[in-house]
């Protein structure tokens, strides 16, 4: 039977975690639909061990690959590389999809034409699992359940890896390859397709749980700052893709604009925490104004009221806003 979704799970020392991530595709009625390709990058604990369960009790639907540590990039590429589904979804190993949810989810893929499907998610607190917050994959409550132009619509919110689903072909006739050995890969996978996606589809159910709180976890501002080069890499790599993406409709690259906007702000985030330390204001202030002129609109696509606040005044006021940062990461 055609497989209908590859589910990649890149794993790297998620054997606290993975057996919750594997179990939660673990449904009957869509195992001859799915397969669920798992990417050890070369873990260290029982990542494999687990992951081998899975693929012995079900040997057509789980799928694992050793490699080398690469990163979690490298974990995207792999996946790029052997999928066999109609659609893609990345799912990390210390992450899981609602079971409840999932096979509708798989029913609308089978019938769906949509280059992306977007839906929502649920953030989850790491330990308790309780749930911390819903994330929509649209601030417009029109378009759930529509299929939408990017020729002809304009999409404002980001859609984050989270709530991402892609048509397999658009990943591999178009050669979308993720850096590796490097964090913050997730902008870059939800970028580099835009320029060949034509219609989204959104679908208001919450289909990814999204682990918080555990420690180490990339986005925290600690990671950030200590691998804030790079984030920095990451930033340039879009950049570079901006510059040679070719011919697209105005909709599309105001949208990929958003896309890298985003990591804008999640850069200004990274000076912002670091500003009381000597340098920061003058980096910042030459690395934004070099972006204003390079890229105007990139520029422009940031909407943060604080950045604004900075920009207007010069960033003098970052230390104040180093302060009052800090206060409230610690509450």
């Amino acid at each position: 039977m055609k497989k209908i979704l590859s589910i990649i799970v890149p794993a790297y020392n998620v054997g606290n975690y993975l057996d919750k991530c594997l179990h939660s595709f673990e449904t009957a009625e869509i195992l001859d639909k799915i397969e669920v390709l798992i990417i050890n990058d070369g873990s260290k604990d029982n990542t494999p061990q687990i992951a081998q369960k899975y693929c012995d009790k079900y040997p057509h639907t789980y799928f694992l690959y050793n490699k080398e540590n690469g990163g979690h990039g490298s974990g995207i590429n792999y996946g790029i590389r052997y999928a066999a589904g109609k659609y893609f979804k990345v799912v990390d190993g210390d992450d899981w999809l609602n079971e409840k949810e999932l096979p509708d989810f798989v029913r609308l893929l089978e019938t769906s034409e949509a280059d992306l499907v977007a839906s929502d998610f649920l953030c989850i607190q790491d330990g308790t699992e309780k749930i911390l917050m819903q994330k929509y994959c649209t601030s417009v409550q029109e378009l759930y359940g529509k299929v939408v132009n990017l020729q002809d619509v304009m999409v404002k919110d980001v859609i984050k890896m989270h709530s991402f689903t892609i048509k397999t072909r658009i990943l591999q006739e178009h050669n979308i390859v993720i850096d590796e050995k490097c964090y913050y890969v997730d902008c870059e996978y939800i970028t580099f397709p835009m320029p060949y996606v034509h219609t989204i589809q959104f679908y208001n159910k919450n289909i990814y749980m999204y682990r918080l709180g555990r420690n180490g976890q990339s986005m925290d501002i600690r990671s950030m700052q200590k691998n804030r080069t790079q984030h920095m890499k990451v930033l340039t790599s879009l950049l570079r893709f901006y510059d040679n993406m070719g011919d697209i409709s105005d909709a599309s690259r105001e949208y990929i604009e958003f896309c890298i906007g985003q990591v804008v702000e999640n850069q200004f985030q990274i000076y912002i925490s670091m500003g009381l330390k000597k340098g920061i204001w003058n980096e910042l202030k030459m690395w934004d104004q070099n972006l204003k002129k390079e890229y105007p609109a990139i520029y422009s696509a940031i909407t943060k009221k604080s950045i604004i606040l900075l920009r207007r005044t010069n960033y003098i006021i970052l230390p104040f806003g180093t302060v009052i940062y800090n206060i409230y990461k610690r509450r």
